[in-house]
């Protein structure tokens, strides 16, 4: 069978019916290429590890921009985007600031409803404002099977490449917003107008064609056991009157429970530390502690840092977290700083006693990188140790998904393999590294790439992998349509089992 997939060459992306303010010449979009292509050799982390051939990809893009003389900026910057899209750095991505969205109709045109996936299949809802439950948009055929003709996974494996290298709930949950803002994808691909799509529905045994206009609307799927879409807790780190008591509560069968929307700074939130501190003390002769990062798109590792006193076991104590290794043409001082914020250090840091050297030479001799670290490039290891300080006796269960980005993604990976606590939920977004923004001299086009590689203590990076759950459970058909939390009932049953 052939399979239609949308591409569009470079000369097409320049319409004839549409004026452009930001031109480029030629030439500058080729330095700017070049340059981009410096900055990936010399300040990109996860660009070193890559198998993709950039080489033959840059000779490709270099084509396609020297076919005209005057390139628009966002064509270059879509150019960039994919190239990007090959490294596993969830941190990367290329931004242009001046870059006025609202000029372009199709641009800011969507899909006429939300979408979202179950058991690997996208299905088509609609937002049921006095329920706030989401209904199918149409009940007899609720799967979506084809965009514009096009097997719907093949759309996305053709056009949604900014996360591709990502883990696969983390990748999908990426492709659903890039479905979503499908005029984007299309203004990308050098479409000029699109008004309607055609869309086929199917119950796996009959389909259904529908015709339907784009939405003007941005239809957001908000998943119901996200904790930074609940409505009790969608102002924890932003209104400075936030009530932080409503953050932990008993379930019933005395399991404690509670829910980090963010990894909010104690700087930020003054009263945080005492809070947490005090939380969980009140909770130590609880069933059991579920802590619900749930939606956590991260923050600082600052209340990672106060909880691991509670949760590290006193005979795991010292706790080897994280070893991460810094590009070393990156400036000393900046090192140190970063990296002390991150609470990582080098082996004869003072901030580590003797104790906390034997534990990391025990850690060396067991830990096997799955990537070559070239010494030539990435300065010596950085770790993270934990240490037991006052820990509680309940067994403690992180409840994670794959919405759990950067200081969150370190979290559930920090205390993964700990004896008193087990990972629960699906694998994490993944993302540790020491993000750093560099702008493109004649575009201006900003580009964000991660100057760290960070490891979990099984070898393997966070960037691409996540963290796998102890215990996977995947939300229910109830849970996606904003019914139930099926995930944190499955795992207080699994508790009191």
């Amino acid at each position: 069978m052939l399979i239609r997939i949308i591409f569009i060459s470079l000369s097409t992306l320049i319409f004839p019916t549409q004026t452009f303010s930001q031109f480029i010449t030629k030439d500058k979009a080729l330095d700017d290429l070049k340059e981009f292509q410096l900055l990936l050799e010399k300040q990109s982390s996860y660009y070193q590890i890559s198998e993709f051939d950039f080489e033959q990809a840059y000779l490709n893009t270099k084509r396609k921009l020297s076919q005209q003389d005057s390139i628009p900026i966002y064509v270059l910057a879509f150019e960039l985007e994919k190239l990007i899209s090959n490294i596993i750095d969830r941190h990367a991505n290329i931004r242009m600031d001046d870059f006025e969205e609202d000029d372009y109709e199709l641009f800011n045109l969507h899909l006429p409803f939300t979408v979202s996936y179950f058991q690997d299949k996208i299905y088509a809802l609609n937002y049921n404002r006095s329920t706030k439950q989401y209904d199918y948009y149409n009940t007899a055929h609720p799967i979506v099977k084809e965009i514009d003709g096009i097997n719907v996974k093949e759309f996305l494996k053709s056009n949604a490449y900014t996360r591709k290298l990502s883990p696969k709930r983390a990748r999908q949950l990426d492709e659903l917003k890039d479905l979503r803002d499908i005029g984007e994808f299309y203004f990308k691909q050098g479409r000029n107008s699109v008004k309607d799509i055609k869309i086929t529905l199917t119950n796996e045994k009959s389909d259904t064609t529908l015709t339907l206009p784009l939405s003007e609307r941005r239809n957001w799927y908000f998943e119901l056991g996200s904790t930074s879409f609940n409505r009790k807790y969608r102002d924890f780190g932003r209104d400075e009157k936030f009530d932080l008591s409503t953050l932990d509560k008993w379930l019933p069968d005395s399991i404690a429970y509670l829910a980090i929307p963010s990894m909010e700074s104690y700087e930020d939130i003054p009263d945080l530390e005492a809070y947490l501190m005090n939380t969980i003390e009140k909770y130590n002769d609880a069933k059991a502690l579920i802590v619900d990062i749930r939606g956590n798109s991260g923050g600082t590792r600052e209340i990672l840092n106060t909880l691991s006193s509670y949760f590290v076991p006193v005979e795991q104590s010292p706790w080897v977290a994280n070893v991460a290794y810094v590009r070393s043409d990156q400036f000393l001082d900046e090192d140190i700083s970063s990296m002390q914020g991150r609470f990582l250090y080098n082996y004869n840091s003072d901030a580590f006693t003797e104790s906390d050297r034997e534990a990391i030479d025990s850690f060396n001799n067991i830990f096997q990188p799955k990537y070559f670290v070239d010494q030539n490039k990435f300065s010596k290891p950085f770790y993270m140790v934990l240490h037991s300080k006052n820990p509680i006796s309940c067994p403690i269960y992180i409840l994670v998904n794959e919405e759990c980005f950067s200081a969150a993604s370190v979290f559930a990976s920090a205390f993964k393999g700990l004896n008193s606590l087990q990972i629960v939920g699906v694998t994490t977004n993944g993302s540790s590294g020491r993000s750093r923004k560099f702008y493109l001299k004649n575009s201006n086009i900003r580009v964000k790439l991660s100057t760290m590689l960070s490891f979990q203590r099984n070898g393997k990076t966070l960037d691409g992998n996540g963290t796998v759950p102890d215990i996977i459970i995947e939300r229910d058909e109830n849970q996606m349509l904003r019914k139930g939390d099926s995930q944190l009932q499955k795992l207080i049953d699994i508790i009191n089992q």
